[in-house]
This record gives C-alpha cells, structure tokens and sequence, in this order.
C-alpha cells in the first residue's frame, strides 16, 4: 500500500493532466580548454563550481539562485568513438548525442531539461518521463546512470536520457545530493538567466512543443539548424577584463 501511495504521489506531481512537467535545466558550453574557460569566467566576475577535482575534473558549473545553471566542458574530439559503444549500450539517440559533443565547436551547444518538481523521495527517476516519451512516439535512449566526485570529494548521482532523434534537448534529473548553492552573488551582477534562444528545425520544433509547451526560461524557435543564438543574464555587466570568448556568449537583459 506504502508503495502504492508512493508511485501515486510522484506520477501525479510530475505529470498535470496528461502532460509530463519539464523545465529548462541548464546550457551546455563546449569549450578547448575547461582550466582556461574557468580563469576567463572567474576574470569575468562570475562564481565557479569546478564539477570535481579541479586537477582532474573536465567540467565547471555557473549556478544562480533558481532557474537554469550553465555548464561548461571540455570534451576531446576523439571521444567521438566512444560513441559507438556507448551508443550500442544504451541507444543510438545517446550515441548521436555524445558524437554531436566531441565534434561540437567552442561555444553553447545543447540545452537540457529536466523534471519541474524536485522530488525527495525518488530524485533520479525518469521513469514517467521515459513512458511520456513512449507515449508521444519520442523515446529514445534507455536512461543513463551517471555520477560523479564534487570538489568535497561528495558522490553525486544523476540520471539522463535522450529523446528519439538529434535535435530535442536530452532530460535529465536532478543532481543527488542537490548542488544548488543556497546564495550565490556573481561579482559581475549576473542575478539569473533570463531567457535562452533555441532554435531547431520545423519537425523538431514541433515534437518540443508537444514535450514543453510552454517554459520561462526556454524560448523556442524554427530555424534552419539547431542552435542556441543566445542566454540573456538579467544583471550582468560585461567588465573590461571580460575576454571575447565569455563576451560572445551573454547578453544582458537590458540589450535583449
């Protein structure tokens, strides 16, 4: 009965009349240098949570109170081979992400969902998202297991899955334990994303509003290519010490 109550309790929160509740998670930077990037952003007056051991880690996150946070990483263009067997084991749609990765140029270059409501008593679980995906003729990957070291030396557990085809964000879970920091002041201003434009081809912006209706974060659009043009920071002030690189990502939301 304990159980039944259980699956009830997270299936009627995650789900609102028929429809599974996702929202913008973060943005993806790929970068050629993650210990370059995270001077770059430091010297920009942004906060940096290094994703692990800074000596070893190929990853940093840019948090902000709520809303959407901004990861960056480094990603060598050789582990677009790994994407075979990784895509053997879990699906070609998670092969196809992780090959689009490595291959990527410097700058954003994907965009991730994830569960509207944090929920303690199963954090990790995708599993209504993965039957909604099923659903809407979407599915794609089987759900991935990741984890990872934070710099305290933490364990932390999450999950990720990619939607059927090369163009939807993937979906993600959220971090256990949570990440978020409880404050965060960026030095440069930076309050919070205020908007990230996205856009994908017509069928794929079709399937995107059948998955995500609507989000305050997330703006859509049909384009020729994927791509995300833009991530407007409401309060970020480009300092003179702000490098090209970190420049050319922002916009703040007085110029949006």
């Amino acid at each position: 009965m304990r159980d039944m109550y259980w699956h009830h309790s997270v299936s009627a929160c995650l789900s609102r009349g028929g429809q599974i509740m996702l929202k913008c998670s973060h943005i993806l930077c790929k970068v050629d240098n993650i210990h370059a990037c995270v001077a770059q952003l430091e010297q920009a007056g942004f906060c940096v949570q290094w994703g692990g051991d800074p000596a070893r880690a190929h990853n940093a996150l840019v948090w902000f109170e709520e809303g959407p946070f901004l990861e960056f990483f480094e990603l060598p263009r050789w582990f677009r081979w790994l994407s075979y067997p990784f895509g053997w084991r879990f699906g070609s749609s998670a092969g196809q992400r992780l090959r689009g990765w490595s291959q990527a140029g410097a700058g954003w270059c994907d965009v991730a969902l994830e569960p509207e409501q944090y929920q303690p008593e199963a954090p990790l679980s995708l599993v209504q998202v993965s039957q909604h995906l099923q659903q809407q003729a979407l599915a794609g990957s089987r759900v991935v297991k990741g984890r990872r070291k934070s710099v305290q030396g933490e364990t932390v557990h999450y999950r990720f899955m990619m939607p059927r085809g090369e163009h939807l964000p993937f979906i993600v879970s959220h971090y256990h334990p949570l990440q978020r920091p409880v404050c965060i002041q960026h030095p440069n201003g930076a309050r919070a994303v205020a908007r990230v434009d996205f856009h994908l081809p017509v069928s794929s912006h079709r399937h995107l509003q059948r998955l995500l209706p609507s989000d305050r974060w997330l703006n859509s659009q049909q384009g020729e290519r994927r791509c995300v043009s833009s991530v407007v920071l409401q309060g970020w002030q480009a300092s003179p010490h702000t490098s090209g690189f970190i420049q050319s990502l922002f916009k703040s939301s007085q110029e949006a």
